[in-house]
């Protein structure tokens, strides 16, 4: 009878066993089968540029292309190249964003001497690098990932893994089956389920196929499951799955999910560069990815860290001199949240465009790459500034919130403590000017605390809208205006009560009475402008703006002083029509996207529009310069920058900077969420924070050394008297402080010549005929020019005098001159 029951219980057993077997078996066809993990879309940066004469060496380029996936030793779809003596050879392959042609760049005295395409011999003069990685596309669920071979493994990592977690994974099958008595050893001592017995397959099973709740069910599960991996795969391939399913930690806003993706949260770098320290850490992590948490428990983490390198010592991996050398290494992390150094805003953005071509599921299943516009440099150097910026404007709001109070001990300062929603906040972004091409963008100052993008919030605009009405006011050159309005061109800047009872001031009140156009925007005075946009009328200047992409803005007073609102990205997409000759180019933040096939699916291409004459748009940019020269942009040169710049300030609620080289515009604006008025000016605000962005990308060889804009044909230039606004004759001062050069379009220029400082030396006739006699005329200047556009402008013939022509005249010999001193005098027009 015992025997028929043994044996019934031996079938049943054996049923039991089978059944479960071929039911987990086909769990794991159905999980492991095919496409283990989803493959996300991968983003990369826009290509780096080297130039013949950049200081670099040739191991600065090959890390370079390591990174972005070439292979110096071995074959590789996306390159190889070949260091040498002086030399580094590039070779990109099939899956390059460039074409196949290889590429030698020679080096001497520590610069690019020459780059040279080897199969033709010929030389180029710059070569644009393969793009680097910027970032994944995490899933739905949060969780982010960067996939694995085993032979990406470092030998640390594994060798951390293996002392750790399971010493004998390669000797043993399935189960440790040595590890289970003392397992249960330690569980019956502590009272609970304390100690596991795990191998590295069982826990790929845990991971994969069950749930985490420790229980004798779940590990007899694990056992089976275990069972079934090691008859189909190799000790590689499970080791693999471990290392891409391994759960290290929460990083921001997602979940970090292997060891590939690990390496890049705390280090800042890939797997195959770990060392032996970074390696110990990473594992010791497994334990407790929360609680050793090197950024919120960094002694807990060193101690766990520790305690690997022990076990790995102690098991034979490393030696007691490494274990000592790793052990007196201190823990170097990446900046907390490297996420934003990916450009999580941008990176946001970038998401929402493709979302509208390709369904969400393919992009974060079908590897996708996504070529981007980015700069990685100047991301960097725009992350620096605005994070010093706003630490530079919470210390002005800290000293502005200080107040007197009566106490016992009588009168103190006391600091008022900033409200949760007074925390400043910025946003910067940086374009090509000339492609719409976004180089840099920060939308906040923390992503993981908040990920509200500013490029997007909409507030007044302040003066730097003012630009919008002094291009459509000189745009009157060429739009058929009865009186053409030029720099020179004299306004009225007092206390003025405009349409509808509309009554603006000045920054402090303060009144400049007549001044010229360049006067007032070098000094961004309110009633001037707004004098002179009554003058030209609202309507133009609300058309020049709506077309540039400046929506929500009506014809009133108070529109010519940036009263309503746009975003900076608006902004900065409209003032490209200053930085790029009169023509707007919309702004992009995608060059092209491939599939995993390698077929190019989505190509972006530079969108442009013109807008201003050419002609109109450098006269802007020569005011802007002098905004920056002499104006409230002064503060530029202060903080170092002395290279050709243009910009405007901007002050309303929150504080503005907008400016540009002749190659690279930045937008500024500093702000409180609550919209409470900021109470600091946008030179106080945004433009440090402008300034030293501009600063660093200076010093970068495709930004360095900007040209000055030169002016296009059709414009004349005049050197004034700043006091009377003639052309200065021999006589008139020439000191710079004394004269100014005004640029015009040809045909507006004032005639005549100053006669000031010649009445003070001889009598008002005898000074006419002495201006005459050096040759200048103090005749009217010629008519207005004929239109030759309707507004908005488009690029008009401009290489001549628009002036009709005037009849040959017999030149006067000497007497006659002196005889026509006397002749009757012509009032001049209007500067």
């Amino acid at each position: 009878m015992a025997l028929a029951l043994l044996l019934a219980a031996f079938v049943i057993g054996g049923l039991v066993f089978i059944h479960l077997y071929n039911r987990y078996a086909r769990l794991i066809d159905e999980r492991l089968s095919g496409q283990i993990f989803a493959h996300p879309s991968i983003l990369f940066a826009a290509p780096e540029k080297v130039v013949v004469g950049e200081t670099i060496t040739p191991q600065a380029i090959a890390r370079e292309l390591r990174q972005a996936g070439y292979s110096e030793h071995q074959a590789s779809p996306v390159g190889t190249f070949r260091l040498a003596a002086g030399q580094i050879g590039i070779q990109p392959g099939p899956s390059s964003f460039h074409s196949p042609e290889p590429t030698v760049i020679t080096f001497a005295s520590g610069q690019i001497a020459a780059i040279t395409d080897p199969t033709t011999g010929l030389e180029m003069p710059s070569y644009r690098l393969e793009p680097q990685v910027l970032t994944t596309l995490y899933n739905r669920r949060g969780v982010k990932r960067q996939l694995l071979h085993y032979r990406d493994l470092p030998p640390d990592l594994i060798h951390a893994l293996l002392a750790t977690e399971d010493r004998y994974f390669f000797q043993h099958g399935a189960i440790d089956w040595l590890r289970i008595p003392a397992a249960m050893y330690r569980d019956i001592r502590a009272g609970y389920k304390e100690q596991g017995a795990s191998t590295l397959a069982m826990q790929v099973a845990r991971n994969f196929f069950l749930t985490p709740k420790k229980t004798y069910v779940r590990k007899l599960e694990e056992m089976l499951i275990a069972i079934e991996l090691e008859q189909r795969f190799t000790k590689q391939h499970i080791l693999t799955l471990y290392a891409n399913e391994v759960y290290e930690g929460q990083h921001g806003t997602y979940a970090i999910r292997g060891f590939g993706e690990a390496a890049k949260a705390y280090f800042g770098i890939k797997v195959q560069q770990v060392t032996l320290p970074q390696a110990a850490l990473l594992t010791g992590m497994l334990h407790g990815p929360s609680l050793d948490d090197p950024y919120v428990h960094p002694h807990r983490a060193l101690a766990r860290r520790n305690f690997v390198l022990h076990m790995m010592r102690k098991d034979g991996f490393i030696s007691r001199a490494q274990e000592k050398t790793a052990r007196a290494t201190p823990i170097r992390l990446a900046p907390l949240y490297q996420e934003s150094g990916d450009a999580p805003y941008f990176v946001g953005m970038v998401q929402d465009e493709l979302s509208r071509s390709i369904p969400a599921r393919q992009l974060l299943s079908q590897s996708f790459h996504i070529y981007t516009t980015l700069d990685p440099r100047l991301q960097a150097i725009a992350t620096q500034a605005v994070n010093r910026g706003l630490k530079q404007v919470d210390a002005l709001l800290a000293r502005r919130k200080m107040h007197r109070v009566l106490t016992a001990h009588g009168w103190r300062w006391v600091r008022w403590v900033h409200k949760a929603g007074e925390k400043p906040e910025a946003a910067l972004i940086a374009i090509d000017p000339h492609t719409g091409a976004v180089k840099a963008l920060v939308g906040g100052s923390d992503y993981a605390l908040s990920q509200l993008n500013h490029i997007f919030v909409v507030r007044p605009t302040g003066s730097i809208f003012k630009p919008f009405v002094y291009a459509a006011a000189l745009n009157t050159a060429l739009d058929g205006s009865s009186q053409a309005i030029t720099e020179s061109s004299t306004l009225m800047d007092e206390p003025t009560t405009f349409a509808g009872g509309y009554q603006p001031a000045n920054f402090e009140n303060e009144y400049m009475g007549k001044v010229t156009l360049w006067q007032a925007l070098e000094h961004s005075l309110n009633n001037a402008t707004i004098s002179l946009a009554t003058e030209v009328g609202y309507n133009k200047v609300v058309d020049l703006a709506r077309a540039a992409g400046i929506r929500g803005i009506e014809p009133t007073p108070a529109m010519a002083i940036g009263s309503y609102g746009a975003s900076p990205w608006a902004m900065a997409q409209g003032y490209t029509v200053f930085a790029n000759g009169g023509v707007m180019v919309r702004s992009r933040l995608i060059y092209a996207v491939k599939n995993h096939r390698g077929v190019e699916v989505i190509r972006d291409h530079a969108r442009a529009t013109p807008l201003l004459d050419p002609r109109v748009a450098f006269l802007v940019d020569n005011l802007m310069q002098s905004v920056i020269t002499h104006g409230t942009g002064a503060g530029v040169a202060a903080l170092g920058l002395n290279a050709p710049l243009y910009g405007k300030t901007g002050t309303a609620h929150d504080g503005w900077f907008a400016g540009f080289s002749s190659n690279l515009e930045c937008l500024v604006w500093v702000g409180l969420n609550d919209y409470h008025n900021l109470n600091l000016q946008g030179a106080n605000s945004a433009l440090p924070i402008w300034a030293e962005f501009m600063k660093g990308a200076l010093s970068l060889p495709q930004y360095a050394n900007p040209a000055p804009i030169a002016p296009p044909p059709g414009i004349v230039s005049l050197t004034l008297d700043r006091k009377t606004l003639r052309p200065v004759s021999p006589l008139c001062p020439s000191s710079s402080g004394k004269t100014r050069v005004v640029y015009y379009i040809a045909g507006t220029q004032p005639g005549g010549s100053c006669i000031a400082h010649a009445i003070q030396q001889f009598p008002h006739a005898l000074a006419r005929g002495v201006a005459r006699l050096f040759g200048h005329s103090s005749s009217a200047p010629p008519p207005p020019p004929r239109v030759i556009a309707r507004y908005p402008a488009v690029r008009a013939p401009a290489a001549q005098s628009l002036a009709p022509p005037k009849p040959a005249k017999k030149k006067k010999g000497f007497w006659g001159k002196v005889f026509g001193i006397f002749g009757s005098k012509k009032t001049p027009p209007r500067n």
